[in-house]
């Protein structure tokens, strides 16, 4: 039978017979060892990261950090079991594994005489099991010089493998700015000038234009000015301007000068992205009604001052439009929209003078895209996380770039690809409820420490940290050192834990399942899967029930999940998003709609208890002893009690570094600070 081997080094790898060999001798690998080599092997020389392996060798399933670094040592032994000389799989610091370069696969054959194949790269797609007919050994010197090789070490550098790299070549960034601070938003004209926008050290953010090797202030004034979008000719800005709760779009003529023109209102709590089609007399942007409603895409001509509405909204999609580019021809228009962190689905829309937006092809692709480009000539490129894929002609990634810092934004300009990429960085602070009690530094490092949940003794914290690449749940007891509890299988950026009823575990969902983790033996156990398509969780009065919402029955309402006799029973019709069962007693707040709501489940009666508890309260709000602890946007954290109408007291008060993330135990309150943010724009050249 006809069989695919890969040459590792001096190792010999046959996955389907799980096998290493050396010179005659042997190795037998486990079912998950085969597998997880051979991923490596699929993508030899580049990092693979610990959501990928994730994702492709446990499934999506959620796993523990210890079950992962216990497959890779044991894969590790395997290889140093017949080859101790040689380090074959290192470890990448925030990526993840990397497989030694110099992996080749060799051709498929039915004895032991194998032909090696002269590149060190083959398609992820690869099947593990192929059955060759005879006349396609004759397309293997074709794929000799279509296949890419990629032989250089990552120490620390990022390496690419385009089309028409050379074997090796190792692409370095070459920055554009280096201010104090951070760069994002950017966006280019055909000439290379680039539009940026600059936050300081401070936290002011302003709009500067590069252009001739020089950087330029475009906006001076004290308002906010964002989200603005350069046109191809460079003659013209379009922004977002933000004064209070007014939002403007306003376009801002560079060629001649002129004042600002206003052009439409737009709703304050929506950001705003455009992309100019190729004539620089319309653009295509997206926009947002309200929080609570996905991103849409329009068009503005600014001959006519015509706003047209052109997508409708996705079922699928919860957030709507992520991202979107017209293609430098102007005869397409890409949009990427929302599926789950860690997916999004591109869809490509024909453009014609004259009529309605038409859909040609649409994809699900396995990233969480964050910006796109359309260069002229060249294939579409996506950005994700730290990483830059390309578009190929049957819709598939291949990927391009690895960044050290996540990118935010993509541009590109003749043959160079401009990316602004940032570090941010958020602490973990306490304040004691004691009188005159000082806020102080908790949880600190150089990355992302965020959503910390305290038990009610506050004697043990939870929080979600990226110190390795991605968001992982991590533990920290009273006067004690923090340690990693458990990996979640997909970014989980707004994972949220929540205390037990008994305060030995915590539950949170991933992808519309919902989990448990144990805190005493680290083990995760899932409780009911994503066909029930759970997001907030919350304890039940007791260690048997579970609250939850799901839109599984049309829109947001909050259900119950018992243990015993794993029970799903529907409590609100009238909306419910994030809620706490005290008895017979429901407190909960809606998707739609600001407010505190109660529902007493013994008559249905419903009830709304605090007006100005604003929707994004789903998050982080708490029930303790008869009282309610939520935050105002603008001012600060607050306790209400629910027993009479005393005022509401202050525990925090609003500041710029101040991240509603928060958690409250019967000692302190806890919350993020950001600091910060650094980063810089930096160019390539293009595939």
């Amino acid at each position: 039978m006809n069989r695919q081997q890969w040459q590792l080094g001096q190792l010999i790898f046959d996955p389907q017979r799980r096998t290493l060999q050396l010179h005659g001798q042997h190795c037998a690998l486990e079912p998950r060892q085969a597998e997880l080599l051979l991923l490596l092997a699929q993508h030899a020389g580049e990092p693979v990261s610990r959501e990928q392996l994730i994702s492709e060798i446990w499934l999506g399933r959620v796993v523990s950090e210890s079950a992962i670094n216990r497959a890779v040592s044991f894969l590790r032994k395997a290889c140093a079991s017949l080859d101790p000389d040689t380090d074959y799989i290192s470890t990448i610091p925030k990526l993840g594994y990397c497989l030694l370069p110099n992996a080749r696969l060799l051709a498929s054959t039915s004895n032991t005489v194998t032909t090696p194949i002269d590149s060190p790269e083959i398609s992820a797609a690869a099947p593990e099991v192929t059955t060759a007919k005879p006349r396609s050994l004759l397309l293997w010197p074709l794929l000799m010089f279509s296949l890419i090789a990629l032989v250089a070490s990552w120490a620390w550098l990022q390496t690419a493998a385009p089309d028409n790299s050379k074997p090796g070549e190792v692409l370095i960034p070459k920055p554009v700015t280096s201010f104090d601070g951070a760069e994002f938003n950017i966006s280019s004209s055909l000439q290379g000038q680039l539009l940026y926008h600059r936050r300081d050290a401070n936290g002011n953010t302003h709009m500067w234009l590069y252009s001739n090797q020089q950087h330029t202030p475009l906006i001076t004034a004290d308002v906010q000015a964002v989200n603005g979008s350069i046109s191809p000719d460079g003659s013209k800005v379009v922004y977002r301007q933000l004064n209070g709760e007014q939002c403007q779009i306003l376009l801002l003529a560079l060629q001649p000068q002129a004042p600002e023109q206003s052009l439409f209102a737009c709703p304050a709590d929506s950001a705003f992205q455009a992309s100019w089609h190729p004539d620089s007399q319309q653009f295509y942007y997206r926009l947002r009604q309200s929080k609570t409603q996905p991103y849409l895409v329009y068009r503005y001509q600014l001959a006519t001052a015509n706003q047209q509405q052109l997508t409708l909204p996705d079922p699928a999609s919860v957030s709507g439009a992520i991202a979107l580019a017209v293609a430098a021809d102007g005869k397409q228009l890409a949009v990427a929209s929302y599926l789950t962190p860690d997916s999004s689905r591109l869809s490509l829309y024909q453009l014609a003078e004259g009529q309605p937006l038409q859909l040609q092809q649409a994809t699900d692709l396995n990233i969480g895209v964050v910006d796109l480009t359309w260069p002229a000539g060249k294939p579409m490129l996506l950005a994700s996380s730290n990483q830059v894929y390309r578009l190929k002609n049957d819709l598939s990634l291949q990927h391009y770039f690895y960044s050290q810092l996540s990118i935010n934004s993509l541009s590109s300009s003749g043959r160079q690809l401009f990316f602004a990429s940032q570090q941010q960085q958020a602490e973990i602070w306490r304040k004691p409820f004691t009188t005159d009690a000082q806020a102080t530094p908790h949880i600190t490092s150089s990355q992302l420490d965020i959503l910390p949940r305290v038990n009610q003794q506050d004697s043990e914290l939870l929080f979600l940290s990226t110190r390795q690449g991605l968001h992982q749940i991590w533990r920290k007891p009273h006067n004690g050192q923090e340690h990693l509890l458990a990996t979640l299988p997909a970014s989980a950026g707004f994972t949220r834990l929540s205390w037990s009823y008994d305060q030995r575990s915590v539950y949170f969902s991933q992808q519309g399942a919902v989990y448990q983790l144990d805190l005493a033996n680290s083990q995760l156990t899932p409780l009911f899967m994503s066909e029930h398509m759970a997001y907030v969780v919350n304890a039940g009065p007791d260690n048997n029930n579970l609250i939850y919402s799901s839109n599984k029955s049309g829109d947001w309402q909050l259900w119950r999940y018992q243990l015993t006799g794993k029970q799903h029973q529907q409590l609100t019709t009238q909306g419910g998003y994030s809620g706490y069962l005290v008895g017979d007693v429901l407190y909960y707040s809606k998707f739609h709609q600001d407010g505190l709501w109660q529902l007493d489940l013994s008559n249905g009666e419903e009830l709304l208890l605090l007006a100005d508890f604003d929707k994004i309260n789903w998050l982080n709000w708490q029930l303790q002893d008869n009282r309610v602890l939520y935050f105002k946007p603008g001012q600060g954290i607050y306790r209400q009690s629910l027993q009479n109408n005393a005022p509401a007291e202050q525990l925090l008060a609003d500041s710029s570094e101040l991240v509603h993330h928060y958690s409250v135990s019967n000692q302190a309150i806890y919350f993020v600070k950001r600091q910060p943010a650094q980063g810089d724009v930096y160019q390539l050249p293009l595939p």
